[in-house]
C-alpha cells in the first residue's frame, strides 16, 4: 500500500520544496510570500496514514510549543480539530491546503502577536464543543450573537440565571421568556414568545450547554497546562500562560518587599 508521504510528495504545491523523501519522513521547505522566516520554515512530515509536521529543529523559527499558536506539547502543529488520513493524491491536496492555511496564520501571528479568530478551534476536548457550538450558531442563524458571547460579553448564551437546561441539558421552564427576547402578537397585543412556544428553542438551548461544555473544557485544557509548568514563548499579546507567570513575579516580588 502506498504510504501517506507518497501521496503528499505526488501532490506538493509549489510553494513547498521537498529535500528529503524515504521511508516514513518528508523533509523540506515551505517558503509563502511575505513569510519573514528567511528561507522558509524547514519542516519534517512523517507518519504512516495520518501524517504530522513539525519544525525539522523545533524552536528554530516557531515556538518549540506555544497553546495560543497551536504548537502542540509534542511540538507538532495542530492543522485541525481531527488529523487528515492520506489515501490518494485529492487527500494530499487538502493536507497541503491545511498546512498552507496554518503556516498562513503563523505569518499573522508573527506580525501581529494575535491568531486570526476564525481560524482556530479551541483547545483540547474544548475544540470539540468549539465545534459543535459554531454549528449550532449557524444552524440557528445566531453566529454574530454567538461570536460576542464567546469573547466575553454579557449574553443569554452564557447567563445561568437563565436556567435553560438540566444537568443533561434537556429544555426546562418552558413557561418562561424566551431568552432571546422574541415577542408575538397574541389576542391584538404584542407579548413575549415562551420558551416553548420558541420555534429555535432546541438550537437554543444546545448551543448554551455547547458554550457551557466549551467553557469547563477550555478551562481544564489551561489548568492542565499550567500544571505541567509549560513556559511562555511571550510572543503572543494574550496568553494565559504568560498571565500566571507575571502574577507569580508580582506575588514573589510583593513577598520580597516585606521584607
Amino acid at each position: 500500500m502506498r504510504s501517506a508521504l507518497g501521496w503528499l510528495g505526488d501532490a506538493v504545491p509549489a510553494w513547498f520544496s521537498i529535500e528529503e523523501l524515504g521511508g516514513q519522513v518528508l523533509v523540506g521547505r515551505a517558503r509563502l510570500p511575505k513569510a519573514p522566516w528567511g528561507d522558509g520554515l524547514h519542516l519534517r512530515i512523517f507518519g504512516d496514514t495520518k501524517p504530522k509536521v513539525c519544525e525539522m529543529v523545533p524552536g528554530t523559527d516557531l515556538p518549540a510549543r506555544c497553546p495560543e499558536r497551536h504548537v502542540q506539547f509534542d511540538k507538532t502543529f495542530c492543522l485541525g480539530l481531527r488529523y487528515l488520513t492520506v489515501r490518494s493524491v485529492s487527500d494530499a491536496e487538502n493536507w497541503w491546503t491545511q498546512l498552507y492555511q496554518f503556516i498562513l496564520c503563523q505569518i499573522v501571528a508573527e506580525r501581529t502577536r494575535v491568531w486570526p479568530p476564525n481560524h482556530a478551534l479551541d483547545h483540547g476536548d474544548a475544540g470539540e464543543h468549539h465545534e459543535r457550538a459554531l454549528k449550532l450558531a449557524s444552524e440557528a442563524g445566531l453566529e454574530g450573537e454567538y461570536a460576542a458571547a464567546r469573547l466575553g460579553e454579557p449574553s443569554w448564551i452564557t447567563d445561568p440565571k437563565l436556567h435553560l437546561y438540566d444537568r443533561k441539558g434537556d429544555p426546562i421552564n418552558g413557561r418562561a421568556p424566551c431568552p432571546r427576547g422574541c415577542l408575538r402578537r397574541a389576542r391584538g397585543r404584542v407579548v413575549r414568545t415562551l420558551r416553548t412556544d420558541c420555534d429555535k428553542r432546541a438550537l437554543v438551548v444546545q448551543l448554551s450547554h455547547a458554550e457551557s461544555k466549551r467553557r469547563v473544557a477550555l478551562e481544564e485544557y489551561w489548568q492542565h497546562v499550567i500544571a505541567e509548568g509549560v513556559p511562555c514563548c511571550r510572543t503572543m499579546r494574550d496568553c494565559r500562560l504568560a498571565e500566571r507567570e507575571d502574577e507569580a513575579a508580582r506575588n514573589a516580588k510583593e513577598g520580597d518587599d516585606v521584607f
